[in-house]
């Protein structure tokens, strides 16, 4: 039997609902970005009740990407595009605590009054940068700027996933730690060039930068070059022959 709906009332009280600000409707994310960010944002309330917040008083929030998954009944793989999209435009920043923990979130509002935004198209490319103070003049936290010894700014490392992002498709975390940042193109052509390894090094690679705060420009250049000298060390030498001759003997 179909469940019979009630009008509202001016005695009405309303369902749970989860908050949507006005200025993502004037941003050109995806449906599934959208979402994430409200759920994040519904989530900070709890974070606010908590007392979560770290050392200059920023609300956090912990969700996992598997509960992430779950509450919006998306792929982890869809989630964790949305979140690259909300983190490119600096909606949220994602930064990991302790060794085993879930990465905090620290959920971030547009500046009151502001009345334009970086616009992103389907491949995550931004326009109308200059609009945004936010973006071209990114406040850096101190202990990212600590986990920058090669002096690649989070700037550059951001501004070059968005070049990637014009190019095709946008950037997504893989690895254990979240840190290896491969296009799905990128990723076929890892996974045909090392069928049976490709996962190992990617592995290998987020374990690496997380454990010493390195940065690369492009991820899937280092995993080629690693490959590569892994295949030159296992190489067998060639032999030089030896034209050395005894006493008496002609070559």
């Amino acid at each position: 039997m179909i469940p019979i709906n009630e009008y509202m009332t001016l005695q009405t009280d309303l369902p749970p609902y989860l908050p949507y600000p006005r200025f993502l409707s004037e941003m050109n994310l995806t449906l599934t970005a959208k979402l994430v960010y409200s759920l994040l944002l519904d989530r900070t309330t709890l974070s606010q009740k908590n007392g979560w917040v770290d050392e200059a008083g920023h609300i956090y929030v912990v969700f996992t990407l598997d509960a992430l998954s779950q509450s919006l009944g998306r792929s982890t793989m869809t989630v964790k595009k949305a979140l690259n999209e909300l983190e490119n435009i600096d909606l949220i920043e994602r930064i990991r605590h302790g060794f085993s923990s879930p990465r905090r979130i620290f959920v971030k509002l547009p500046p009151l009054g502001q009345k334009s935004f970086p616009v992103m198209d389907r491949n995550l490319s931004v326009t109308g940068k200059e609009n945004c103070p936010s973006l071209g003049k990114k406040t850096v936290r101190q202990r990212e700027r600590k986990l920058s010894p090669n002096n690649l700014s989070i700037n550059d490392l951001r501004d070059n996933d968005l070049n990637r992002a014009r190019e095709g498709d946008a950037p997504s975390p893989c690895g254990r730690y979240e840190n290896v940042l491969l296009t799905q193109a990128e990723l076929k052509a890892l996974q045909t060039e090392l069928p049976s390894e490709w996962e190992p090094y990617i592995e290998r690679l987020s374990e690496y930068m997380a454990s010493t705060g390195k940065r690369y420009k492009n991820h899937l250049a280092t995993l080629r070059r690693w490959a590569a000298s892994d295949a030159r060390k296992d190489a067998p030498k060639t032999r030089i022959p030896d034209y050395t001759c005894k006493e008496g003997e002609s070559l």
